[in-house]
């Protein structure tokens, strides 16, 4: 058979555990079979993956719609992640929203949550981090913003942020972050795992983060070439 990679002619490689030819190319040195059963071999599959999370299907639900294995479905996820980089922002004299949602994730109780910073203007994602809500913590989130030389910084009145963003920069009231408030509003209505009161919640905080760098950051990167052997 030829190479469905290069087209280039490939060797006989031993048999897979199934019984089924295996075949080898080598000049991409990639294995191979002339035909598949699983269809998670499909280029296509990281982009429906992409869409499916992205519009409140679970994990779970993803395996049941294509027909993938869930650790299937877990593995690509955070493969996908990895490709994705947080955005090199060239903006300054902007005002940003910072503020956390309480979200529920296995193993870390009642007190984790997922902080993130937004453009007033555009709604971009700054930066996020998850974890309990500490003043270490929300550096991660307001030191980036401070690099892009705000104009005003807008949160909540919790106590930490005090200590974190400069005083002359900093606008405090629950009326001021209305935009991020209805970004939460988004996130828990797209994101199934951060919807609440149900039995969808987050298993793996690495598949959390995946998630939320896709949907943060998923848009900057090409999937449909994607082809990947699990």
């Amino acid at each position: 058979m030829n190479c469905k990679r290069c087209k280039n002619k490939c060797t006989k490689n031993g048999f897979q555990a199934n019984g089924k030819q295996r075949f080898y190319c080598k000049t991409c040195q990639l294995s191979q079979q002339e035909s598949y059963t699983y269809f998670a071999y499909k280029p296509s599959v990281n982009y429906q993956i992409y869409k499916l999370i992205n519009n409140s299907c679970g994990i779970n639900d993803i395996s049941r719609i294509l027909s993938i294995s869930r650790h299937t479905v877990k593995k690509r996820l955070i493969h996908i992640s990895k490709q994705v980089k947080r955005p090199v922002l060239k903006e300054y004299q902007q005002s940003y929203e910072i503020d956390e949602m309480k979200i529920k994730a296995c193993g870390m109780g009642d007190n984790f949550w997922v902080s993130y910073a937004i453009n007033r203007k555009t709604k971009q994602v700054v930066n996020f981090c998850t974890g309990r809500r500490t003043a270490l913590q929300l550096s991660k989130i307001v030191n980036p913003v401070l690099l892009l030389n705000p104009k005003h910084i807008y949160t909540d009145h919790w106590v930490s942020y005090k200590s974190i963003i400069p005083k002359a920069l900093h606008k405090t009231g629950k009326t001021l972050t209305n935009r991020i408030e209805r970004f939460h509003l988004n996130l828990r209505t797209h994101l199934k795992c951060l919807s609440r009161k149900t039995i969808c919640y987050s298993k793996s905080i690495k598949s959390l983060e995946a998630i939320l760098r896709i949907y943060f950051w998923g848009h900057t990167i090409n999937l449909k070439p994607l082809h990947l052997h699990v």
